[in-house]
């Protein structure tokens, strides 16, 4: 089994269906083992910044992995902007690229990328717009190469992660000598059940004293599929929610406890309840610059911010939390819901 065929394989084995792309020299080989594919349709592109996008908004509207291809040099650059908004927006993404072959490096070959004789370094590049970069240096590693990066791309705050191959690796004759499928470990981050109590006392006790409580909802609520949590949590408590403009529609926005979105761009019903909330429970947000008003500086000055969030840099990146969970936003208001409902009898409708 040929490397680029090992790669179509693997990618089949955690269920991808769809690749986005553009041919060229390095990846020639790549195309003939995607027209061979029976489980992978391939979208090819006249321009590879569209694949990269469209691999961004794949799996964004698919909850699945996005998977952008290109050949070498720039054709590989012009994935860049995608792969970038896949590392801000947080959507796990692989970008397969091709790469000159290591004999020729720094002779100026074509498309070369190595960084030397006057080349540019395509992985310092590939570096600032992924989670990580990874290179194939012998076909017996492909296997275990693309399967790290299929778990980074999911690990944590999910993201872009990039794989180089080489085109000496796709001579006829090079085989991968150990080809298994790829397996994909999606372990979620528990939370402190600590926190979770502290957090839990916070709201209830707000709740029971008539404080002004609601729920301000980020997109990591909803990559982190937690509507159906988060509907159960805020019904329970009957605490009035609003979201960022990414995470407009987890639940339904006609919905008698939603506010709408609070952002620049958002709704005035949103915004006046906020000014008047002495309790914020944050679930997944990043507080971006839309989200936040230009980042305004006393955004949560007299309230009690309770923030919970998978990356941990997010923690008080912005604005600092009275109580932080470092955790999966499903399996956090799962625990939330049930340690606040042992702790509150019936709740007044809002």
């Amino acid at each position: 089994m040929r490397v680029y065929e090992a790669i179509v394989k693997g990618l089949e084995s955690i269920g991808v269906e769809h690749v986005f792309g553009g041919p060229g020299e390095s990846n020639a080989s790549f195309l003939l083992e995607l027209k061979h594919s029976t489980k992978i349709h391939s979208v090819i592109v006249r321009n590879e910044q569209a694949a990269s996008f469209m691999a961004c908004g794949y799996s964004m509207y698919s909850r699945r992995l996005g998977v952008c291809f290109a050949t070498a040099g720039p054709g590989a650059f012009n994935l860049f902007s995608g792969l970038a908004v896949a590392m801000t927006d947080s959507l796990p993404v692989i970008a397969i690229t091709g790469y000159s072959s290591f004999k020729w490096a720094g002779k100026g070959a074509l498309n070369e990328t190595t960084g030397q004789g006057r080349t540019p370094n395509s992985q310092m590049m590939f570096t600032g717009t992924t989670k990580k970069t990874l290179m194939i240096t012998d076909p017996s590693q492909t296997c275990d190469i693309l399967e790290q990066a299929v778990q980074l791309a999911f690990e944590g705050r999910p993201g872009p992660v990039h794989i180089h191959v080489p085109a000496n690796f796709t001579h006829p004759g090079i085989v991968v000598p150990n080809y298994r499928d790829i397996h994909l470990q999606r372990a979620s981050i528990q939370p402190d059940k600590t926190l979770v109590a502290q957090a839990a006392q916070i709201l209830t006790t707000a709740i029971s004293q008539g404080k002004r409580v609601m729920a301000l909802v980020g997109y990591g609520a909803v990559q982190a599929e937690a509507a159906a949590e988060l509907k159960a949590l805020i019904e329970r408590l009957q605490i009035p929610f609003a979201t960022t403009l990414n995470a407009k529609g987890i639940c339904p926005e006609d919905h008698q406890l939603s506010l709408g979105v609070l952002a620049n761009s958002g709704h005035k019903e949103a915004l006046d309840y906020f000014k008047g909330a002495q309790v914020v429970l944050a679930i997944g947000n990043s507080f971006s610059q839309n989200a936040t008003f230009d980042f305004f500086p006393n955004l949560f000055l007299g309230k009690m911010l309770i923030h919970i969030n998978i990356d941990v840099h997010e923690i008080g990146k912005v604005y600092p939390a009275n109580c932080a969970i470092v955790a999966d936003a499903k399996l956090a208001l799962t625990e939330l819901h049930r340690l606040a409902d042992a702790l509150i009898g019936n709740v007044t409708p809002v």
